[in-house]
């Protein structure tokens, strides 16, 4: 399958998702508002989430997805399947114990993740009991990992995209539903969060069945392959994942701030997250594995343009995105969230911190890009080192912005360390092999930002004399908005025609690049023992 058919298979699930996502936190800021039972649910479930995305996304598939494939591809499908019930053995375990953890000192976890809340409040027992229904939902977000896993290095990508809909399926309908026999419609909708994890598992491990793979407990001597995986998830965690962990030291301080701070922040994060769970995901996962196998067949010059291809590809999106968010982001607020308890007062509250949130959208997806590119190499210790200066610079910058800024100036310094987290990380790429962001690409990136500007002027008019007329929320708004997002779309395409942003589409189309992306070339070395 070509580059472009699995992004379009993995972002198209990843949209309809996201889609989901949006109706879901519509119908939760709609009966919950902004308050105490909003903050106790949204910071319950961002503690899993987080988790779920820090090592059960990216970094699993890091981690994984090299490993498996190497050993598919060289040992076959038998010592394929033993190595990975090896590590769902060994998974079991420690989901288990993480969940036993968790339902036994939960209290002193929120201790820490929810430092600025009253011990010996109401809130914080009802933050406490909603975080324990919610917390299992982690581990079987590892094992659905694995699943996922296995089917992508079989190429099929189409399944562990759509499992991930039972989440938001089964929270709407928690919503739909209200309190039911509990205190609030909060913890109905932590018991759904419990539920979809087990249903998701389930339904990842029936299709790997049907693809032929049998995975089981398998307590044999442990193979250096899932040694070497079990070494590589953390620090693969904290390379791939700084962002997540950003945003959970994010709301441990915002714990800190008035009440409502982080339900502002958990709603307009989500918007933030809809171009990235598109494809962000979707690079992190569809370009990894034709990196190893580029290589894995010591192709750097292959392995340079898949590299060089995705980050055009990630910029080709996410600059127009950041455009639109960034200068559109009241009326995108208004549209998404202003409607019955989510108040006019609480849109406009919310829109500074969408303008924080969009500024990083390229750095993040960028970052991304390298990602997949170091891991391929099977080099974690970069985007390690990576994580850890994003860490940092974001636990320097929050004390300078958060006194003045509240909730806002805690997502403007996320954005600025994710920034710092992509400068390293292509100052660092050259040295490590050979391959590089090559001149032609960082032209065509040029390009991408002189029409993002001129895009970007057309948009800021286009609002002045449109949206800013009508009410927050008001469908003569959203209409507006509609006809704002529509000419600026049109505007960024007609200059980048003109301009000439999409000629490397061009190049993908040449049946030479076609073979070139499907099939690596092969070595000299390769081509002389084929010849013997």
């Amino acid at each position: 399958m070509s580059l472009i058919k699995n992004v379009a298979t993995v972002g198209g699930w990843t949209l309809v998702y996201r889609i989901s996502s949006f109706i879901r936190d519509i119908v939760q800021s709609s009966i919950l508002g902004v308050g105490v039972f909003s903050d106790v649910f949204n910071l319950s479930f961002k503690f899993a989430n987080s988790l779920r995305k820090l090592f059960a996304e990216g970094a699993f598939n890091a981690s994984f997805l090299p490993i498996f494939a190497r050993s598919l591809k060289n040992d076959g499908r038998e010592e394929a399947q033993k190595i990975a019930s090896q590590i769902f053995t060994r998974l079991t375990l420690l989901v288990s114990f993480f969940s036993i953890v968790c339902l036994i000192f939960f209290r002193q976890i929120m201790y820490v993740f929810g430092a600025g809340i009253d011990p010996l409040g109401e809130e914080f027992g009802h933050l406490v009991s909603v975080g324990r229904i919610c917390s299992p939902y982690v581990a079987t977000s590892f094992l659905a990992a694995l699943f996922g896993g296995i089917l992508n290095a079989l190429n099929r990508f189409a399944m562990p995209a759509a499992a991930q809909l039972t989440l938001n399926i089964c929270v709407i309908i928690a919503l739909f539903s209200g309190a039911l026999f509990f205190p609030d419609t909060a913890y109905t909708m932590a018991w759904a969060t419990f539920l979809s994890g087990i249903v998701q598992v389930l339904i990842l491990w029936a299709d790997v069945r049907h693809n032929g793979f049998r995975i089981g407990f398998d307590f044999s001597p442990i193979k250096s392959e899932v040694r070497t995986f079990f070494g590589k998830l953390c620090s693969g965690a904290i390379g791939s994942g700084v962002l997540q962990l950003n945003i959970l030291l994010d709301f441990v301080l915002l714990s800190f701030l008035p009440t409502g701070s982080l339900s502002y922040f958990y709603y307009v994060d989500h918007i933030h997250q809809f171009p990235i769970g598109i494809l962000g995901i979707s690079f992190g996962i569809v370009l990894l594995p034709p990196l190893v196998e580029a290589i894995n067949d010591k192709n750097n010059a292959v392995a340079q343009e898949r590299m060089n291809l995705g980050l055009l590809f990630s910029f080709l999106f996410t600059l127009p995105t950041a455009v639109i968010l960034a200068s559109a982001s009241e009326p995108v607020i208004g549209a998404v969230y202003g409607r019955g308890n989510f108040t006019p007062e609480h849109v406009a509250a919310a829109s500074p911190t969408l303008i924080a949130f969009s500024l990083g959208l390229p750095a993040y997806m960028a970052t991304k890009v390298l990602s997949s590119a170091f891991f391929a190499n099977k080099d974690t210790r970069t985007p390690f080192i990576g994580g850890m200066i994003a860490i940092f610079a974001n636990l320097l910058l929050i004390p300078l912005f958060m006194p003045y800024l509240k909730h806002t100036g805690v997502a403007l310094a996320t954005t600025l360390s994710s920034w710092c987290n992509w400068i390293y990380m292509a100052s660092r790429l050259k040295k490590l092999w050979g391959i590089c962001i090559d001149k032609p690409t960082v032209k065509e990136c040029a390009k991408q930002l002189a029409v993002s500007a001129i895009m970007l002027a057309v948009v800021l008019a286009l609002n002045k004399y449109l949206t800013a007329r009508y009410a927050a929320g008001s469908a003569a708004k959203n209409i507006a908005l509609l006809t704002v997002i529509g000419i600026g779309t049109a505007t960024f395409l007609i200059f980048g025609k003109i301009i000439g942003i999409f000629s490397f589409l061009e190049k993908i189309k040449s049946p030479e690049s076609r073979k070139c992306l499907k099939t690596p070339s092969t070595s000299p070395n390769q081509k002389s023992v084929k010849a013997s």
